[in-house]
């Protein structure tokens, strides 16, 4: 009776130990998804479009929660492409026993992006001296960032972290100041 009752447990350990390897590692992949998602996000904004090629279900052990990833999802905002490596949505533990999933962070890891694209998007941006700083005073740049949105109970905005780098930024900040091929790096 002893040897079964350890062989049992040993199983246990052993696919249980397998399993968690497998949702930190690797993942599991499925497509079921991807058009429940894309549709409730699309219906809520009408400015932004999403599209997934697949999404892998993670287990973040650090902070023990599940995530679901997807690689170079394709966002379009203002009929304008932005480039993105990688979007995660962690999602908390507790509320999925409670069968109320609640979202806790967002994180986006944007590829390059031309300055010429981030003029289009920023017509959005409050204040308008810093959208009319950009539209009139910069001329050329890439931005790469990733971005960590931090969400309450209810799903609201509650915090970010925004970090990245601009390479080849050129700038006239008043008629005789001009910087030029200028490369530097910001935390939001």
């Amino acid at each position: 009776m002893r040897k079964i009752s350890f062989y049992l447990i040993t199983i246990i350990l052993v696919i249980t130990l397998s399993l968690i390897l497998i949702l930190t590692t690797v993942g599991i992949e499925t497509k079921k998804f991807n058009n429940l998602i894309e549709n409730k996000i699309n219906k809520s904004n009408s400015f932004l479009k999403l599209k997934f090629n697949n999404i892998n279900f993670k287990i973040d052990i650090k902070e023990l929660s599940l995530f679901l990833e997807t690689p170079n999802p394709v966002f379009t905002y203002r009929e304008i492409k932005i480039p993105a490596n990688n979007l995660k949505v962690y999602i908390d533990f507790q509320s999925l026993i409670i069968q109320q999933p609640q979202i806790k962070k967002i994180y986006l890891s944007l590829s390059s992006l031309d300055i010429t694209q981030l003029k289009n998007i920023s017509n959005i941006l409050k204040p308008s001296n810093l959208k009319s700083f950009i539209n009139n005073n910069i001329s050329s740049g890439k931005l790469s960032s990733e971005i960590e949105i931090y969400l309450d109970e209810k799903n609201n905005l509650d915090n970010f972290i925004a970090k990245g780098e601009v390479e080849n930024f050129k700038t006239i900040i008043v008629d005789d100041l001009i910087l030029k091929k200028t490369k530097f790096n910001f935390f939001a």
